[in-house]
Formats: structure tokens, C-alpha cells, sequence
């Protein structure tokens, strides 16, 4: 029995030796596998550096020669929408018979730009050491890593001036920064003027506001992120440009190439001096769309309360977030249907939808949207642009419940997105001289004015014709062929 327990106990120790062994020999396998994965990632990061840094060289060199002249364009003035000096109201229940319409000019949809993707680079393993540079987006507190390295300084405004300080930002630290920057494009949804925005917010508070290290920085960014864009100077300063994928309404602009280079400083009118070379061959303009509203910190605006007159169960109190109204009024003019495609906040739509669910439910399509319009006919108080800011001015949705009035624009573009988003029903703007409705494709048979599209029937909703129902048009319009502009 000794001899069996002894030789148990030989075996176990033996193996245990074993284990031991082949423990050791695994963490040295893993070891070495991570140790070759590091050194692979190593190898590919120092090689889309070396790539980054040539082609940035070379851009360098190109912006050492004579940069060309342009002429800029004065921008086109917003679109006149200033709307009837009071809404027009629907006087008695008389029935307004059903009229067939002729269209005026259609606009279609554009198709949408896909999100821009992240410039193709190897995923840094571990961030280095490095001192983090805090900003303020829009009241929302951001982190980014950021040392001194990037503090260029111009001697001038010549190309060789800025050429030196391109060079100067090509660096670890700027990949960094880069790979900071994209994330928080993510994270807080932005779309192009947002992240626009965001760089240029960074740039200022880094180098200073106004100055031309910023726009220089902010433009090397911009390339850096796949992004087509130019820099000019007039004078004394830099200045960057931007194309878009819409009509920018007030600002001026330079042709180039066959595209429209908005000028971001509208004091810089006149000759300008432009660095007219593409970074990367990729390079996209830059979307108006917003496909979200940017998550900004909530810095919320005093409650207002909003009721439909004619059915008093819809009724709601909410506020705004003051960070996107600022947002919101730094964003360029443009055409309505942008503003219709940006659709409301999460903190609006947390208020307002249950109650207007509640309002709607068991209703047909027909007494909903009767529903949801004269909401928007009677909770708002009326009051045209030129009234309320003195220049014409679209909202976005958010907009309506934020400031003390809104206008025929504004209510076509809110009521297109309730209906869309609480009935899923398609929509259109349209747009009469001074006046702006739209037209809803109902399922169900409707009573009213319309027209034909598409193969489909349209009827004239009109959210600023006060106690109206949806199929009637203003008397004064109902002879008027309107442009339409699609959703």
C-alpha cells in the first residue's frame, strides 16, 4: 500500500512539474504573439505616418507657389417668405368644396450624403502621455490630448508663412488630436457644419479667436478628416472655404472648379488670394443634412406652455436646450427642407410625443392630423420674421417651442415632421408667393384641395390657415400653382 501512495505521490508532483512547464510555456508563447502583434501595429502605424507625413510634405509644396486670384460673389439673399402680417383664419364651418390644383415648379429630394467615414489609418493601440487641452462646444465641456507642439506662430500671411506652419502641425500629436476629434464626431452626432463648428471652437481656444493660426489649423484638421476645403487670404488675413451640397443664402462665395466655396468671414469680400489644391483625392463637400441633432449638454430655457384651441387635451409644457438654440443661430441659412430633414431633439420629443400619442390614438388618419394641425394653428403665437428679428429666417423645430413667435415656415416645417414621425405619412412643402403650406398623401379619402404626383394624391394641409382642416386651402391660393419642394 506504502509503495502504490508513494508512487501516486511521485506521479502527481510529476505532472504538476509538467503543468508547471507547459503554464510557463504558453505565457511565453502568448508573450511573444503579443509582442509580434505590437510590433506589426508598430510597423503599420510608422508607415501610414510616413505616408501622412509625405503627403502632407508635398501639399506643403504646392502651397509654396503663387496661390491664384478669385473674385468673390455676393450670396444669394434668403428666399422671401415673409408670410401674411396675421394668419388667416377660417371664419365659419360653411364646407369648402374639394378643388383639383396645377404644381408650379417640383423640387426633388436630393439624395442623401452618406455620414463621412474616418480616414483609413491604423487603430493606435495605447494613447501616449500626453496633457490633455479641455474646450467648450456650445455650453458642452469636451477633452482632447493636446500639448503645446500645435502653438504655431505666423510670421506673415505669405504662402511660405503658412506652408511652415502646415509642416509644424504634421505630427504625433496632431494624429492624436485627429483620432480625439472623430471620436467626439461620433459620440455627439455631429454632422459637417457641426464638426465644422467643433474644430473651429478647438482652434480658437487653443491659438486664439479670430486669428489665422486657428483658421490654419482648423483647415488642416478639416483635410486631415477627408474633407474638401480651401484656404484664402484677403489683406491681412486667412480665411477658410467651404463647398456645400446646398444654396448658402447670405454669404458670399467664390466659383471654383465648378463648385461654390462659401467664404467663412463675411468682412472678406472683394479679390481673394486662394490656395486652390485638393488634399486627397477622396475629398467630400460638405453636408447642410443633419441626420441628428447634435448631443449638446442640456442647459434648459424657460418651460413654456403650448395648447391647441380647439381640443384641449393637447396640451404641453416643455423647455429647450439653450446649447442647441445657440447652435441653431450660428447655423448657415438654407432651404426648408433642411430644416424639415433635421427633425426635433430628443428632449422635445420626450415631452411633446406622449401627449400627442395620447391625443391621436383609436383616430383615424384623418381626425389625427386634424388633430395635430390645429395644434400647431393655435398653440403658437403668430408673428412674421421681419417682425420678430428684422431679416427673414427658417426654424428649426426645436426653434418654435423656444422663441416667443413663429411665422408660416415655420409651422409648414414642424407640422411635416409630426406628421411624418406620429403618422408615417409622406410629406411636402409649399411654397405660394409669401406664403409657405404643405401637402400630406393620405391613405384615407380626404375632402379638398389637391394635386397629383408621383402617382399618388396630395392634399393641401395648411398649418397657419387658423381652424382650418387638413384638404383646405387659403381662399386667396386656391387658383395659385405652388412650387413644391419634396421631404
Amino acid at each position: 500500500m506504502r509503495i502504490i501512495i508513494t508512487s501516486l505521490t511521485l506521479l502527481l508532483f510529476v505532472f504538476s512539474l509538467q503543468a508547471q512547464d507547459n503554464k510557463s510555456n504558453r505565457e511565453a508563447f502568448l508573450k511573444q504573439k503579443q509582442q509580434e502583434k505590437q510590433q506589426y501595429m508598430d510597423s503599420l502605424r510608422q508607415n501610414f505616418d510616413e505616408y501622412r507625413r509625405r503627403a502632407n510634405e508635398e501639399y506643403a509644396q504646392f502651397m509654396r507657389q503663387r496661390w491664384e486670384e478669385f473674385q468673390a460673389m455676393k450670396g444669394e439673399p434668403t428666399p422671401d417668405i415673409p408670410g401674411p402680417p396675421k394668419p388667416f383664419k377660417r371664419e365659419d364651418e360653411t364646407p369648402i368644396p374639394g378643388l383639383p390644383m396645377k404644381l408650379g415648379k417640383v423640387t426633388p429630394k436630393p439624395t442623401p450624403i452618406e455620414p463621412l467615414k474616418r480616414p483609413e489609418a491604423p487603430v493606435i493601440p495605447n494613447v501616449p502621455t500626453m496633457p490633455t487641452f479641455v474646450f467648450s462646444y456650445y455650453g458642452t465641456p469636451l477633452t482632447v490630448h493636446l500639448d503645446n507642439s500645435l502653438k504655431i506662430k505666423l510670421d506673415g500671411i505669405s504662402e511660405n508663412a503658412v506652408a511652415d506652419a502646415w509642416i509644424q502641425l504634421v505630427s504625433e500629436t496632431s494624429e492624436v488630436l485627429l483620432e480625439d476629434c472623430l471620436s467626439l464626431r461620433d459620440e455627439l452626432s455631429l454632422g459637417d457644419w457641426a464638426y465644422h463648428c467643433l474644430l473651429r471652437k478647438l482652434a480658437e481656444q487653443y491659438l486664439g479667436k479670430n486669428t489665422n493660426e486657428a483658421v490654419v489649423m482648423e483647415t488642416f484638421m478639416l483635410a486631415q478628416s477627408g474633407y474638401m476645403v480651401r484656404i484664402a487670404r484677403k489683406d491681412n488675413r486667412l480665411v477658410l472655404l467651404m463647398p456645400f451640397d446646398g444654396v448658402v443664402y447670405e454669404m458670399s462665395y467664390l466659383h471654383i472648379d465648378g463648385n461654390r466655396y462659401v467664404i467663412l468671414d463675411q468682412e472678406r469680400g472683394g479679390s481673394l488670394r486662394v490656395f486652390n489644391h485638393s488634399f486627397a483625392d477622396n475629398e467630400r463637400v460638405f453636408s447642410l443634412r443633419m441626420a441628428e441633432t447634435p448631443k449638446l449638454a442640456m442647459r434648459a430655457s424657460t418651460p413654456r406652455s403650448f395648447t391647441s384651441q380647439r381640443y384641449s387635451d393637447l396640451s404641453v409644457t416643455l423647455s429647450t436646450n439653450q446649447n442647441l438654440m445657440d447652435f441653431y443661430n450660428d447655423y448657415p441659412h438654407c432651404d426648408c427642407a433642411y430644416y424639415s430633414w433635421a427633425g426635433l431633439s430628443g428632449e422635445v420629443k420626450a415631452k411633446l410625443y406622449p401627449m400627442l400619442r395620447k391625443g391621436i390614438e383609436g383616430k383615424s388618419q384623418i381626425e389625427a392630423a386634424n388633430r395635430i394641425i390645429n395644434f400647431v394653428q393655435t398653440a403658437f403665437d403668430y408673428m412674421t420674421d421681419g417682425d420678430q428679428f428684422g431679416y427673414e429666417r427658417s426654424f428649426f423645430a426645436d426653434e418654435s417651442f423656444f422663441y416667443p413667435h413663429n411665422d408660416c415656415e415655420d409651422r409648414a416645417i414642424l407640422f411635416s415632421i409630426l406628421v411624418q414621425e406620429l403618422l408615417g405619412l409622406d410629406v411636402v412643402l409649399l411654397h405660394y408667393p409669401r406664403h409657405m403650406a404643405t401637402a400630406v398623401n393620405f391613405t384615407e379619402e380626404v375632402n379638398g384641395s389637391y394635386f397629383n404626383m408621383d402617382g399618388k394624391k396630395w392634399f393641401v394641409s395648411d398649418p397657419t390657415y387658423i381652424g382650418a382642416n387638413v384638404g383646405e386651402c387659403m381662399p386667396q391660393f386656391r387658383n395659385t400653382s405652388p412650387e413644391v419642394h419634396k421631404l
